[in-house]
């Protein structure tokens, strides 16, 4: 009897923070979903100790946090590598697969491996037509537990995202437009607020998701209006900070590129450091996305738009 032949996606998350994780997953989840093709179950909990060893608040381990329900176990995984009729493939081009392609292989497993970042120059560069298959994925991918607890969180109107963790601190010499890995200066944070206010006319309410200590804080956090989101995992910021009616993002932090792309809110990043976007086209045409800055700039005429219509205030 003729062996079936077996198709299976393994997407090899990295030892990093959960943005750069989906980054990986997703690209993996796109692909399967192309070619209805089962996924083997993600390793979430993965130890990192680099995060112990610098007190982050986030230790990067996201097992308890997903449910393998919709994912095929291990065990097929296994099959397929100890078999000796197995083709495999890394990090193929997201789309159909040509029925052809894999007639000439004639195997009995084929395993298509996802293991690679995108370039930071585009990180969403194959998924920002396809938002709603991907929310949707990781959506039904969440314990029932934790997206409970995510729907009882307040929305934040203006939802602030500081980057802290290993990003380096900038230094006095240092030339923030011309360097990566490097927190985002406070006082970008504070002009941007400040010229939201402007254009809404109060002082709308800033709610703060960070990696960092509250005295690591102090110089946001005793502005008006200013307050910290109650501690929570990773995955429960990320979907809230998604609910943002705007996001202020933090330079270089798939974190933030996460929230902006599930939520599809008005999004303001540095100009030094805004690159691809995360929105498709379409999306484009009515929410901003891009670099923003008070001290040299004039905010366009989108965001001036989308300020107005989020905080229209009786």
């Amino acid at each position: 009897m003729e062996k079936k032949t077996i198709f299976l996606v393994n997407p090899e998350l990295p030892k990093a923070g959960l943005g750069n994780m989906l980054l990986v997953w997703a690209r993996a989840v796109l692909f399967a979903h192309i070619n209805s093709f089962s996924v083997v179950a993600p390793a979430w909990g993965k130890f990192v100790i680099g995060p112990y060893l610098r007190g982050e608040k986030d230790k990067r381990y996201y097992g308890h946090l997903f449910d393998n329900k919709n994912y095929v176990s291990w065990v097929n995984y296994l099959l397929a590598r100890l078999s000796n009729n197995i083709h495999i493939e890394e990090n193929p081009v997201i789309a159909q697969v040509k029925a052809s392609n894999l007639e000439l292989k004639k195997a009995n497993y084929y395993l298509f491996v996802f293991n690679q970042l995108p370039h930071w120059s585009d990180f969403f560069v194959d998924l920002k037509e396809h938002q709603p298959i991907i929310k949707n994925k990781l959506l039904t991918s969440i314990r029932s537990s934790i997206l409970e607890n995510i729907s009882q969180r307040p929305a934040p109107e203006i939802g602030l995202h500081i980057r802290m963790g290993d990003f380096k601190v900038l230094k006095p010499e240092d030339d923030f437009t011309k360097l990566g890995g490097v927190r985002t200066p406070f006082s970008w944070f504070i002009r941007v607020i400040d010229a939201i206010r402007t254009i809404a006319g109060y002082d709308v309410p800033v709610t703060i998701f960070s990696d960092g200590h509250d005295h690591e804080l102090s110089d946001l956090l005793k502005l008006t209006q200013v307050s910290r989101a109650s501690t929570d995992s990773a995955l429960s910021d990320m979907l809230t900070l998604s609910r943002s009616k705007l996001l202020i993002a933090s330079s270089g932090s798939t974190f933030s590129y996460w929230a902006s792309y599930l939520g599809h809110c008005p999004t303001i990043w540095h100009p030094a450091h805004f690159h691809a976007g995360v929105f498709s086209p379409d999306i484009s045409q009515s929410v901003f996305e891009g670099g923003f800055d008070p001290e040299c700039m004039q905010p366009s005429d989108l965001l001036v738009r989308n300020i107005k219509s989020v905080f229209e205030h009786c």
